[in-house]
């Protein structure tokens, strides 16, 4: 599948640093909302179903989350990249209680539910393999970010 357009440079926050995970969620659901890609209650929502189902990973040296809710809630696919000058806490995929400290977020817009399996399942697999989150390290710019990333999600990829 090619997931390379769900990338953009309005969706893509470098050296963030945010107070609290919700401060984390406010912020990017009012970008958001202001593009047309969620309803008003994508913001109450993303936050409730990170409480209930925690997206935090701890993958091959780097601490990544993957937070999203359901399809109701938005408008048009995205994925919203957070890349943070200083972690933020998350709770660990499948626990209810283990904190991890994430440096990277990417928040998954689908308006297609059979499209956030393969999705998710692609960017688990980029965070398997050690060149990827080299390359995703050193970007410095969203210019450079999200060409990589556009690369790495689109047609070419396995």
């Amino acid at each position: 599948m090619n997931f390379d357009d769900l990338f953009q440079e309005d969706f893509t926050l470098m050296d963030g640093e945010f107070e609290s995970q919700a401060v984390f969620f406010i912020e990017v659901s009012a970008i958001l909302e202001r593009k047309g890609c969620v309803t008003p209650s994508f913001c109450e929502a993303i936050i409730e179903r990170e409480r209930a189902f925690p997206t935090g990973l701890e993958m091959n040296g780097i601490v990544i989350a993957i937070p999203h809710t359901d399809t109701v809630h938005v408008n048009r696919p995205f994925v919203f990249v957070g890349q943070l000058r200083k972690p933020l806490e998350f709770i660990q995929m499948g626990t209810m209680d283990k904190a991890i400290d994430v440096e990277i977020v990417f928040v998954l817009g689908i308006c297609d539910p059979k499209s956030q399996v393969p999705l998710l399942a692609m960017i688990m697999e980029h965070f398997t393999q050690e060149n990827f989150i080299e390359e995703l390290r050193e970007k410095q710019s969203k210019e450079d970010l999200i060409a990589f990333l556009k690369i790495q999600f689109g047609r070419m990829t396995k």
